[in-house]
């Protein structure tokens, strides 16, 4: 992809672990790679399709002066996470951040962090049984967007059977695509502070729930892990999340099971039936 790159910008600012550190402050140099396509602004001179460097460098400098941090790798997470925030046809960014005047009593050119960051694109379920069920989808959505999750497609939103055994109401369930630059692990941990934001308990396994928000694909990673496992274990053997799926997206392939959405849709509605 294309890429604007810029290196060696130099900036006063007030961070580290030391108090002489915020309070006399120190040199801090940013070198980054902004990774997207510059089609539009190279043939139609589009500004809007294009990131007006000066400026970003401008904002590095306000929001690196304008707190301090004990960790340059806070400071760099930060810088990066505004980046995208500020700037969303950016698709990929690698920043390192140097600092020259570290208090290391030892002979040094610089010490350095460098986070690098893409975005992704995912597939979460929403559902709910409690309440004003598809005003908590609702605010789920709006809670995503404010931890800078956008939402690319929605599904409809289906009434659905409880799923797992347990007596309850029935759900209000949809599905989304969204885009992220956060890695799948946050991702889920960003889905399950929502939760806890919103209010839910969980006191029933699979019980009923006033929001409840699972990471079903993050692109074709294939992961297990104690706190995740991708894809979710359970999406060929629910038919409403298939349906809400085959909905948004029906030719995205699960990459264990190695076929198109529509096609594990149809199998499971063709099995029900049986």
């Amino acid at each position: 992809m294309d890429q604007l790159r810029i290196k060696n910008l130099e900036i006063f600012a007030y961070h580290g672990l030391f108090p002489s550190e915020k309070e006399l402050g120190q040199k801090f140099v940013i070198s980054a790679s902004l990774s997207y396509d510059m089609t539009k602004a190279a043939t139609e001179l589009d500004l809007a399709a294009s990131v007006h460097y000066g400026e970003l460098c401008q904002q590095w400098a306000t929001w690196l002066q304008e707190s301090t941090e004990d960790l340059i790798e806070t400071v760099a997470y930060k810088l990066v996470e505004r980046t995208f925030e500020a700037y969303p046809l950016v698709q990929e960014i690698q920043l390192e951040l140097k600092k020259p005047w570290a208090p290391v009593h030892l002979p040094l050119d610089t010490c350095s962090v460098t986070i690098h960051r893409r975005k992704q694109r995912a597939f979460v379920a929403l559902g709910s049984n409690l309440g004003d069920k598809e005003a908590n989808l609702k605010q789920a959505i709006e809670k995503m967007q404010v931890h800078g999750i956008r939402i690319l497609k929605e599904s409809s939103v289906l009434t659905t059977e409880p799923w797992g055994g347990v007596e309850q109401d029935s759900f209000a369930n949809q599905v989304l695509e969204v885009e992220t630059w956060l890695p799948a692990h946050q991702l889920l941990q960003t889905l399950l502070s929502i939760e806890l934001e919103m209010g839910r308990v969980r006191e029933v396994h699979w019980g009923p729930r006033l929001i409840d928000l699972d990471l079903l694909f993050v692109e074709n990673q294939v992961m297990y892990t104690d706190d995740l496992i991708l894809p979710h274990p359970y999406i060929a053997e629910r038919l409403f999340v298939l349906e809400s799926l085959q909905e948004i997206a029906p030719h995205f392939i699960h990459p264990i099971l190695h076929q198109p959405i529509r096609q594990l849709y149809h199998a499971l509605k063709t099995q029900k039936k049986l």
